[in-house]
């Protein structure tokens, strides 16, 4: 028995032996697997390590046109990436359809626990051609470049030019703002100019591309990164602002010094009587509003010093709180900001009702 059992001892140390080799060597493996800050994006790409990687943007941003969940340019990209590479790679998403700049940037200043990500892509423009000029515009997308950086500090930025953003100054001003702080940058217009196919054929609406649009989306995207990771591309990284001013955090103010016809409910300040208004002071040079949209919502008036500035649409097909855009480019104050319900409706709302439901002003 004892000749047996010192047999059996070199074995069994053996086989500890492995044992331990496996599990460190599967530990270190999950450690590659999981996120590695000591590397840029283009480092995993050379080393076939996993990616992870966040979309702030719009509805292109989001995919929407796509016929099927799998062709958003996203999902088109990380399969991609996968079979030429072996390369997984997966998102996180702070997208919502009709959104600008402005609503991108408060989003993202109000992250408390932001996940890690290796790359961040910016996907806005052609709805922010519609609410303001290209210098407001500029403010707000370079606040965003900034901000990004800072929630995201080891992350590159891509910045897309949309394939559908007809304003030249809006283009410009994206490029002009991913050269100076080292983004990747990608104009998809070009992209889809050179194919020679009609646009009609690439995209659902004209506006949002379909799942071939968005397959032009992930290529061109596969193609940047695996190219700047050949050339060792650096990382964006924060430089003097090229703006005079801006913007990384804001403050809501839910107290309205007046109240003509609104009553609280469900946590909104709510009137679908017209000529019902709120009334607030506010210092600062951007402002915005936080409401509920819905597919009964009405349209506001919105007033800035006595002086009417622009109408808001609160339609929506589904209810949505959201954070719009008013103005920016103002003096620090102070101002007074009076939302007033127009009584008038988005030709989308069917309904009987035309409820307007507030929660806030926002502020720089």
């Amino acid at each position: 028995m004892k000749k047996k059992g010192r047999l059996i001892a070199p074995y069994a140390a053996a086989s500890l032996l492995v044992l331990l080799i496996c599990f460190f060597a599967f530990q270190k493996h999950q450690a590659t697997y999981g996120f590695d800050e000591t590397l840029t994006v283009y480092e995993k790409i050379s080393e076939k390590k996993p990616i992870r990687y966040t979309v702030i943007g719009d509805s292109i941003g989001r995919g929407s046109g796509a016929e099927a969940p799998e062709q958003r340019w996203f999902k088109v990209l990380e399969s991609k990436m996968y079979a030429e590479q072996g390369i997984r790679m997966s998102g996180e998403y702070s997208v919502q359809s009709g959104a600008t700049a402005f609503e991108g940037l408060y989003k993202l200043s109000q992250f408390k626990n932001a996940g890690k990500s290796d790359l961040v892509f910016i996907v806005f423009g052609e709805n922010d051609r519609k609410y303001m000029e290209a210098n407001d515009f500029s403010v707000l997308y370079e606040s965003l470049i900034r901000k990004a950086k800072a929630v995201f500090p080891n992350a590159e930025i891509m910045t897309i030019t949309e394939s559908s953003l007809t304003y030249d100054s809006f283009a410009a001003e994206i490029e002009k703002l991913s050269a100076h702080y080292h983004a990747s940058h990608l104009d998809m217009r070009s992209v889809f100019q050179e194919t020679g196919i009609p646009a009609k054929e690439l995209t659902k609406d004209l506006v949002h591309p379909n799942g071939r649009g968005y397959q032009l989306y992930a290529d061109a995207i596969y193609r940047q990164l695996t190219h700047d990771a050949e050339q060792n591309k650096e990382i964006t990284a924060i430089f003097e602002s090229l703006n005079d001013q801006t913007f990384e955090k804001f403050r809501t103010i839910s107290s309205f010094k007046e109240n003509q016809g609104f009553t609280m409910k469900n946590g909104y300040l709510t009137s679908s009587q017209k000529g019902s208004s709120l009334e607030s002071e506010f210092h600062g040079e951007v402002l915005g509003v936080k409401l509920l949209r819905s597919p009964d919502g009405g349209e506001i008036n919105v007033y800035i010093d006595g002086k009417f500035v622009t109408a808001i649409s609160t339609w929506w097909p589904f209810e949505r709180e959201r954070y719009l855009y008013i103005a920016s480019g103002l003096s620090d104050g102070p101002h007074t900001v009076r939302l007033e319900v127009s009584g008038g409706k988005s030709r989308n709302n069917v309904s009987e009702n035309s409820i307007i439901q507030i929660a806030s002003i926002i502020v720089n």
